[in-house]
């Protein structure tokens, strides 16, 4: 697939001036490895020497290659306002090699995980991957996240609403989202202390200014929001916090759970991944970007062209890649 082809060849475009680069080849193996759900390193025959090429590329070229891709796609499904889901996934590592990428999992031990950060676009009940970033031990989440937004910013005329799970509950993102007017929907953790005497002062739905604090570049800085309690829905309280005007219990709920098809998104893409052995950072987040881009090509299918189900896609562009590097008309 011409797509597929295009997104190697814009991410590997400064080392073909030095290196005969067989892209043909290479798609047809990360795309069976993909089907396959297997590790590159048993089913290529070229792993060590793509390796080799990935370490030696710049992150921001591989994102500048995801970034054409997501912004070809965004034209064909004709989508100018965003709706917007941020969550951390992660990928599990067998090993006892450790980095500053690479996560301790003490119930998976000697294990540990990579993690990155994904931002997708919700719209008709789905969600379309638009970029990921991975995640370093120290970095927090509130820069990447910002990061994120600004990428955002440049991709529709209007953000919506964003939604976020409790993990990003964090001040400085608040700040941020307040300062750029930015509409959010946020899920809070349940504390002891204020939140736990706003959860008791609400019988139904109770909204209360809450003031945050956070420590940057030598000053403290000291944002507010709205956060919202929404209580009798379920058996315990929903807390948000916001800068939305829904009135109601359940239009509060309602829009936080949109977001949740992306978990549905991990399960599908979970049955294009492309395993390695690799401790690699960079050679994971070559690999992850590659499994969200498959996603986000079977979905622009499923608009412009016809359905199938995401395993039969995977087949199908397996056949046409082999097709292509054999050099084989097929019918």
């Amino acid at each position: 697939m011409n797509k597929i082809t295009s997104y190697l060849q814009k991410s590997f475009q400064y080392l073909e001036s030095s290196i005969i680069l067989p892209l043909g080849k290479i798609c047809y193996e990360l795309v069976k490895v993909a089907k396959a759900n297997s590790y590159v390193e048993t089913l290529g025959t070229h792993s060590d020497s793509l390796h080799g090429w990935i370490k030696k590329v710049d992150e921001k070229d591989f994102r500048k290659a995801f970034e054409k891709q997501v912004r070809k796609a965004i034209k064909n499904l004709h989508v100018n306002h965003a709706r917007l889901a941020f969550d951390i996934t992660a990928e599990p590592f067998y090993g006892k090699t450790r980095n500053l990428y690479v996560f301790d999992t003490p119930e998976r031990n000697p294990g540990g995980e990579f993690k990155f950060m994904t931002v997708c676009l919700i719209t008709r009940n789905k969600q379309i991957p638009l970029m990921a970033l991975p995640i370093h031990l120290g970095s927090g989440i509130a820069q990447p996240t910002i990061k994120l937004l600004e990428y955002c910013k440049t991709l529709f005329k209007h953000i919506r609403l964003t939604t976020f799970d409790r993990g990003f509950y964090v001040a400085e993102i608040i700040d941020y989202l307040e300062a750029n007017s930015i509409k959010y929907i946020m899920l809070v953790p349940e504390k002891k202390g204020v939140i736990k005497e706003y959860i008791e002062q609400t019988e139904e739905l109770g909204k209360f200014r809450h003031q945050m604090s956070y420590c940057k570049e030598k000053s403290k800085w000291k944002p507010k929001t709205t956060l919202v309690i929404c209580k009798g829905i379920d058996e315990f309280a929903w807390i948000f916090a916001t800068n939305t005007k829904f009135s109601s219990r359940c239009e509060h709920i309602y829009h936080y759970k949109r977001r949740w098809q992306i978990e549905t998104n991990f399960r599908v893409e979970d049955e294009a991944k492309i395993k390695s052995k690799s401790s690699n950072y960079l050679i994971r987040y070559f690999y992850f970007l590659m499994s969200l881009l498959l996603h986000l090509l079977w979905i622009v299918n499923k608009n412009m062209n016809y359905y199938v189900q995401f395993k039969k896609y995977l087949d199908i562009i397996e056949h046409e890649m082999l097709f292509s590097f054999l050099e084989i008309e097929h019918m």
